[in-house]
């Protein structure tokens, strides 16, 4: 009788982590039929530089000697007018020589500036100050220290802003060291899979694409509406896409707007990056999902999505739920979790398929089952870490490599 009783309330559980789980499911193969249909993507740069936008690129440094070498000419070969382009690197705080290296570097270029903060005050304050002590620009560009943007990149982001309803713009952050560890392959599925799979077909289904944090751009006017960057945030990329798009605005994707970065390589760097990124994702969908439940203003698919976004890992959470019941017993958690687990392959094979990715980039796909392990249990630990209120993990990119 006890077994019987014992079973029951299994499968009741079971039936509604299903039913999240199939819905998350059906959502991922509805992305990856809009990102394989054959459309053309990005648009060309304009033809004249009278055509383009004036541009604040912002530049947030901390510590950053190491990298500085290599995103210093990354940056001066931007192709970008100079009269229109103004760079502002931000130290924030550094103790380093980033401040000597980056005040070598700008002496002998008329646009570029140097905005040194004496303690360190986070990017999204940095970010701030220098909004306020800048007012050129129409257009507000932000590159993290480890990007490598190519050359063409700024063009491709600004030319969306001929369109008045378009906000803000991310383009595509390419990995920079994919095959340097199973780790570093992972990441790059996912990144692959986010932006090649899900943001371009969200893009053309004008379903808010994410913005990124770096390697994009924002409208200045938009973006002051919503309060610029919120201070402590740990996704204010995240924070943004939602008030932006809640004020009833455009987000973009632009995959021809290429910057390259590295990401980690040891099994540490990135559970405590993607250990951040759930936390993040908890702290946005409790500022933010209550405030999207009543914009009855914006289309039904679009909230709906925004809503989707805004509590970011709850499948994991779900899948980890529904595992767990399908080891006690339930046959219908077992059926959902085996359909659950074959769609993120599916997904990274059509995003490799995309990119045309080397073949050494397609054997890492064997770890997949393993790092899929490892970020369900990540997904667990943030929501833990927000539910305990526990002190928020900042990443540091010198721990990266």
């Amino acid at each position: 009788m006890f077994k019987k009783l014992l079973y029951t309330l299994i499968n009741l559980m079971a039936w509604p982590l299903s039913g999240i789980l199939l819905f998350f499911t059906a959502r991922r193969w509805f992305f990856i039929f809009f990102a394989l249909t054959p459309r053309q993507t990005g648009v060309e740069p304009v033809g004249y530089d009278r055509d383009l936008s004036s541009v604040l690129l912002l530049v947030p440094v901390r510590n950053e000697a190491n990298t500085l070498p290599d995103l210093l000419p990354a940056l001066d070969r931007l192709d970008y007018p100079v009269a229109q382009l103004t760079l502002v690197f931000i130290n924030d705080g550094s103790t380093d020589t980033s401040e000597a290296i980056l005040q070598s570097w700008t002496a002998t270029r008329p646009n570029w500036h140097v905005l040194s903060l004496q303690q360190n005050r986070g990017k999204a304050n940095a970010l701030n100050r220098a909004l306020s002590q800048f007012p050129q620009g129409e257009i507000i560009a932000i590159f993290d220290a480890d990007e490598r943007p190519l050359p063409a990149t700024l063009k491709y982001l600004t030319r969306h802003f001929f369109d008045p309803q378009v906000a803000a713009v991310s383009g595509r952050r390419a990995v920079a060291n994919p095959l340097a560890s199973p780790a570093a392959s992972y990441t790059t599925f996912e990144s692959l899979v986010h932006q090649m799979i899900t943001m371009r077909a969200k893009d053309r289904l004008q379903l808010a694409p994410a913005l990124l944090g770096s390697n994009c751009a924002y409208r200045r006017s938009m973006l002051a509406e919503v309060g610029n960057f919120k201070p402590g945030a740990l996704l204010e990329d995240s924070d943004l896409t939602l008030k932006l798009t809640g004020a009833g605005w455009r987000t973009r994707f632009e995959p021809e707007a290429i910057s390259y970065h590295y990401v980690p390589e040891s099994v540490g760097g990135y559970w405590k990056q993607h250990t951040r990124w759930a936390r993040g994702f908890a702290d946005v969908a409790q500022d933010q999902t209550r405030t999207l439940l009543a914009r009855k203003d914006l289309p039904r698919l679009l909230r709906l999505e925004l809503l989707i976004f805004s509590v970011g890992y709850l499948d994991r959470l779900a899948l980890l739920a529904a595992g767990g019941l399908a080891l006690l017993g339930s046959r219908i958690a077992r059926w959902s979790v085996a359909v659950t687990l074959l769609t993120p392959l599916v997904q990274v094979l059509a995003a490799l398929s995309l990119t045309r990715a080397p073949l050494a980039l397609w054997r890492r796909v064997i770890w997949l089952p393993v790092f899929l392990g490892l970020d369900m249990a990540m997904a667990a630990n943030g929501f833990w870490g927000k539910l305990l209120s526990l002190p928020q993990i900042w990443e540091d990119r010198r721990t990266r490599r």
